[in-house]
């Protein structure tokens, strides 16, 4: 990855923190990005999980998708933090959900997110590693849909933050849900949601969304 190239996402990473709707007062003032969370140094411990579907084939073989989700990423933090930040994943796959995937299959348009889809595709792929996996060793849950998509079609978002986020409602609302494997674990942290065919840049927006956490209600910068 060369260095401008990143540098230039940065940016872009910037402008749509500061340009979202009812950040003025998170992201204005004399203090540059405004408030800056406290939680987004040092090793970051993610488990990433990618599902498939019944009734859907993923495109991506789980290799590839590793290297994303796992390498990449790992690259892309340290390179934006200068070394400050990194990603311990581990992760899981394929893990198979047990509903077809219009049970699953999410508006792409961020207000019209049914939230009980979002939560039922999180609880579900934690039900299907819970016998495996302590939910308290991790900070951050990534879930990646096996199916190629677009707005709309496959699974219908690209990426998302759920928590904060799409849980709760982005707007208005915007707090950290308590979610649960069938088996009663629970968990409470950040989790973002990217499909198999998102670019790099979708993973680790929505990831920083997750990094970022919350303060009063709005999102911090991570």
């Amino acid at each position: 990855m060369k260095r401008i190239a990143v540098a230039a996402a940065w940016v872009v990473l910037a402008l749509l923190f500061s340009a979202a709707p009812g950040t003025k007062a998170f992201a204005g003032g004399d203090d540059g990005l405004g408030m800056q969370s406290d939680q987004a140094t040092g090793g970051l411990r993610v488990l990433a999980v990618a599902v498939r579907f019944p009734d859907a084939r993923p495109s991506f073989d789980l290799d590839n998708i590793r290297r994303r989700a796992v390498g990449d990423l790992d690259r892309y933090v340290r390179e934006q933090s200068y070394g400050k930040a990194w990603v311990k994943a581990d992760f899981r796959g394929w893990v198979d959900l047990p509903d077809p995937l219009s049970l699953y299959k999410v508006s792409p348009y961020n207000f019209q997110v049914d939230r009980r889809r979002v939560r039922k595709l999180i609880e579900d792929a934690m039900t299907g590693v819970e016998a495996d996996v302590d939910f308290g060793r991790y900070q951050h849950i990534l879930i990646i849909p096996g199916v190629r998509t677009m707005p709309g079609q496959g699974y219908g978002m690209l990426c998302y933050c759920a928590n904060p986020g799409m849980l709760t409602g982005v707007r208005g609302n915007l707090a950290y849900a308590t979610v649960q494997s069938r088996g009663g674990a629970a968990f409470r942290g950040g989790i973002f949601v990217g499909c198999e065919n998102a670019h790099l840049g979708m993973f680790a927006h929505d990831f920083f969304h997750a990094l970022g956490g919350i303060d009063a209600g709005k999102r911090r910068v991570p």
